[in-house]
């Protein structure tokens, strides 16, 4: 009888451990994401988002985007790696990018795949200003010693700010408190951007004066530039990106191409991306009108291949490369890229 209660007394401690117990926590309210890739931007107001999650299981043998948040919820950091070995040829600039909070301040530091600090277009830190609803409405660039400094593009600082119609307007200026464009190739001055229900950027335009604008400058071909278009996917997959002036006119870039569209797989990766100019053609001139990638089962770019018009193996004018290979080590690191004409012999680089 004594060993029946003692068995009844250990089952309902057992019992009473097991309803104390706090629930595992699951992969879903983890602090930890993994995607396989970043959504597309057209500005540094944008937030960061990943595209197609993956598992942590997965992201063992898959390159991708680890998102990291805080005790507070806010993204702490994003490491583009696999089986969190650090990989430097990520879309985002930087192998590492870890995210600080002081007050209305969000700070951006950029790091190598070696973990050391690194700069991103010319700064060394990325200081945004939050409103009360944690949307960035300025940034400013950083060096190492938080001196302030001007990006490649000579721009020290962003302003945004919500319009009433719901575009998000964009301003730049230079350390001498100069209104700057946006890059030497796209000179526009005030840009708005329109976004979708999912957040997904579709507009780009160029403004002056609260008024559609054409830019006429060197760069902005022959009939100007006034805004961009695109088209995305449900999983904020770019598609489509044209270039348009303010009569809606197809307009050619400095480069020479109008509008470019990307076929993606089910991964979203564009394995397919074709150019057209602003007679809505095949590019032409001294550029080729198609890229196919290729991709290995770790998501890493394997091959790229230039084609022709007619979907033949050529060699751009410029360099004569027709076919680019990557190579890799056995954790994802990038240890070779070598260049071949369209008969597969090795083009030697120059300089």
């Amino acid at each position: 009888m004594k060993f029946n209660r003692f068995i009844l007394f250990a089952l309902i401690a057992l019992l009473f451990s097991a309803c104390n117990q706090k629930p595992a926590k699951t992969e879903a309210d983890s602090n930890v994401k993994h995607y396989r890739a970043i959504l597309f931007s057209e500005t540094p107001w944008d937030n960061e988002r990943g595209t197609h999650p993956i598992t942590a299981e997965e992201a063992k043998t898959i390159n991708n985007y680890k998102f990291t948040t805080n005790e507070n919820g806010q993204l702490a950091s994003i490491e583009y790696n696999r089986n969190d070995v650090l990989l430097d040829y990520s879309s985002m600039g930087a192998a590492k990018i870890a995210f600080t909070y002081e007050g209305d301040k969000q700070i951006k530091h950029f790091f190598n795949e070696k973990g050391e600090p690194a700069k991103n277009g010319g700064a060394s830190v990325f200081e945004y200003t939050l409103n009360d609803s944690g949307m960035r409405i300025a940034l400013r660039f950083l060096d190492e010693n938080s001196t302030p400094v001007e990006n490649r593009n000579k721009v020290h600082n962003f302003q945004w700010n919500k319009l009433p119609d719901g575009m998000i307007q964009e301003v730049r200026f230079n350390l001498a408190g100069e209104s700057v464009v946006m890059n030497e190739f796209c000179p526009f001055y005030e840009l708005r951007f329109n976004y979708d229900e999912n957040g997904y950027v579709t507009r780009m335009a160029n403004y002056q004066a609260d008024t559609l604008y054409n830019c006429t400058a060197e760069n902005c071909g022959d009939i100007g530039v006034s805004y961009f278009l695109f088209e995305n996917n449900t999983d904020g997959d770019l598609l489509n990106f044209s270039v348009h002036n303010t009569a809606g006119q197809l307009s050619n870039l400095y480069w020479g191409w109008a509008k470019r569209t990307n076929v993606v797989d089910e991964y979203g990766y564009a394995i397919e991306t074709t150019q057209f100019d602003q007679d809505d053609e095949l590019l032409g001139g001294k550029s080729l009108p198609i890229i196919k990638s290729e991709y290995d089962e770790h998501g890493a770019l394997v091959k790229r291949i230039s084609l022709d018009k007619d979907k033949n193996i050529a060699n751009n004018p410029g360099d004569g490369v027709a076919i680019t290979v990557y190579k890799y080590d056995e954790q994802g690191r990038r240890i070779e890229t070598l260049r071949y004409d369209k008969n597969e012999v090795l083009v030697e680089k120059k300089g």
